[in-house]
């Protein structure tokens, strides 16, 4: 599991975690992200979450859910 706060960095949201979760509920109603009754405890989120909103955002992760950075020859 990750931790809210993790999840936050990974999307560089920086409001509080109630704006946060709201933010997430908004993101459901609109259809981007599905929630599941699992996915967000009061302060951690699981890996699979982690990994869907990681994919909404176009971020590519690890195996271990470590943002993969670009190679520093593929940027010009």
């Amino acid at each position: 599991m990750k931790t809210i706060k993790q999840l936050k960095k990974l999307i560089n949201y920086a409001q509080t975690d109630d704006v946060f979760r709201e933010y997430l509920k908004s993101l459901e109603s609109a259809g981007v992200i599905t929630i599941n009754s699992d996915d967000i405890t009061e302060k951690s989120v699981g890996d699979d979450f982690y990994e869907r909103v990681a994919n909404v955002f176009g971020i590519q992760l690890d195996a271990d859910l470590n943002p993969v950075l670009p190679d520093a020859e593929g940027e010009r």
